[in-house]
């Protein structure tokens, strides 16, 4: 147990000042869910990508307040702020795998996630001013159509990653794309469930390498640290 202690402290003193992204810009991920009876849901979240921060906002369905995320890999810590009945409240998470079950995927470096054969199709657009190849995958739940930019050096699993913040999450989105082993960020997709669940479609937007840094501020936020 101390040599599984020493070495997760290890990482995480190896990644404080020496990890940066890859990738730096933004987009808002805009994910449908298609149920079998006919109903839909949609839920949007914005990825902004900096050096060494990266903030998430999801933003809130119907009358609930939006919530924005800042990782922050010098402070090794994560973020989350709201805004509810005109106070700005937050906590302070540690970032490790406990708070983060994603983090390692997050933090891979870009071409050593899982890689299957890729099965292109040939066809090719332009997708938000990418060159997008298509490609077709499988896993045992879905069959996958996936447009994808090969010049953005993110992953889906990278970008979803961000979302499994909190103590047990799920990460079964997470698997599922590294089932599919496709490298490089699909642009638009489309899973169709083998299992009667919902298919799902997802877009990225709006895409852009400029953003404002005060996605980042915490400024005039109450925050409670969580040990």
């Amino acid at each position: 147990m101390k040599t599984m202690t020493f070495l997760f402290t290890f990482f995480i003193v190896a990644m404080q000042g020496y990890y940066s992204q890859t990738y730096f810009g933004s987009f808002d991920l805009v994910a449908t869910q298609q149920y079998q009876n006919g109903n839909e849901r949609s839920d949007t979240i914005s990825y902004f990508f900096g050096e060494k921060k990266t903030a998430i906002i999801i933003h809130g369905r119907r009358n609930q307040p939006d919530m924005r995320m800042v990782f922050d890999f010098d402070d090794a810590t994560i973020t989350s702020l709201f805004e509810l009945n005109g106070k700005k409240g937050g906590y302070i998470l540690p970032m490790n795998e406990a708070y983060w079950p994603g983090m390692p995927q997050a933090i891979r470096t870009f071409g050593t996630e899982p890689r299957t054969e890729q099965n292109y199709t040939g066809e090719i657009k332009d997708i938000e001013h990418h060159s997008c190849r298509e490609v077709l995958a499988e896993s045992d739940a879905y069959s996958a159509t996936l447009w994808v930019a090969e010049d953005i050096p993110l992953s889906m699993t990278h970008v979803l990653a961000y979302q499994s913040v909190g103590k047990g999450k799920s990460k079964k989105e997470i698997e599922l794309f590294d089932q599919f082993g496709v490298k490089g960020l699909p642009l638009h997709l489309f899973l169709k469930s083998k299992t009667d669940k919902a298919d799902v479609t997802i877009h990225l937007i709006n895409i852009s390498d400029d953003f404002d840094a005060v996605v980042f501020s915490t400024e005039g936020h109450i925050l409670s640290a969580v040990d």
